[in-house]
């Protein structure tokens, strides 16, 4: 038991009643005597509560910790963790790394991700051997938590057109357009080696930075995008390309293209003149 449970237990046994205001020194020296006691004798002689109390309170951590995963799934992931010590849902979190993952809309993407991962799961915690049903559980959980607007994203505007799509896809399909397009220009801003050759420009400290021998020239500290020409841009071209076949993609490539301009230009650039010229010529084609 818990230290605060141990003090109710000795003052119902010794019937203190800390309200006696006569008794307030009695009552303190008291008090301070039932933590010795459970310090000095209760825990020495009862390791296995303290034991018990302790991986109690790693699971209550650890449980808060995976609690927007649904009820059986985070049980599941409670129970692995007692067992492992290991944060096991980040093991598995780890391991989806299709691109297109958050443009999952089917039973037979999310089975076909599962029994990819399968493998490796097992050989990054063996725990999960036999638990396949639980993994592809755990990977339609992860989809549907990313996929959450969140506060930011539900303010987003771009056009009456391309809003309606977003909104239309997430409540047909189940899929955040706004998430997909800000996870990809997260890695495609970090990844300059992805950049097209004519958008990928030098830095100013580009000669200093490439006499200290200790940077790697693919390194982000040598680059800028250039984001504002007209033309191909975020790796546009391969990624649409590659893209899942899916009647909310189709013929959207100018949307994606929007989407990801209006998230460098307010996050990786706040640069609202661009982002407003940019509007004027989507306007202009009656997107």
């Amino acid at each position: 038991m818990t230290l605060e449970q141990y003090i109710l237990m000795r003052k119902k046994e010794d019937s203190l009643n800390e309200y006696d205001l006569s008794k307030r020194s009695e009552n303190i020296r008291t008090c301070v005597n039932y933590i010795f006691e459970y310090f000095d004798n209760y825990l020495e002689n009862n390791p296995d509560s303290e034991k018990t109390f302790l991986e109690e309170k790693k699971q209550d951590k650890y449980r808060q910790l995976v609690s927007k995963y649904s009820p059986d799934v985070q049980e599941w992931l409670v129970g692995l963790n007692s067992r492992t010590g290991k944060h096991v849902h980040r093991h598995l979190k780890n391991l989806i790394e299709d691109t297109y993952f958050l443009l999952f809309d089917s039973d037979s993407e999310f089975r076909s991700l599962s029994y990819a991962i399968y493998p490796k799961a097992i050989k990054k915690v063996k725990e999960f051997e036999g638990e396949g049903e639980m993994i592809y559980n755990f990977i339609r959980d992860e989809h549907r938590i990313k996929s959450e607007f969140t506060l930011a994203q539900q303010s987003i505007h771009i056009t009456d057109k391309i809003d309606k799509w977003i909104s239309n896809t997430f409540k047909k399909h189940g899929v955040n357009i706004l998430a997909f397009c800000e996870e990809w220009c997260d890695y495609f801003s970090d990844t300059p080696n992805l950049w097209e050759r004519s958008r990928k420009k030098r830095k100013h400290e580009y000669d200093s930075l490439l006499e200290n021998k200790m940077y790697d020239l693919n390194d982000l500290i040598f680059w800028e995008y250039d984001y504002k020409a007209d033309g191909e841009r975020f790796g546009l071209t391969t990624l649409y390309r590659n893209m899942p076949k899916k009647d909310f993609t189709r013929g959207k490539k100018q949307a994606f293209d929007a989407v990801m301009m209006h998230w460098w230009t307010h996050s990786w650039d706040i640069d609202e003149k661009t982002w407003e010229e940019y509007l004027a010529q989507l306007e202009a084609k009656n997107y």
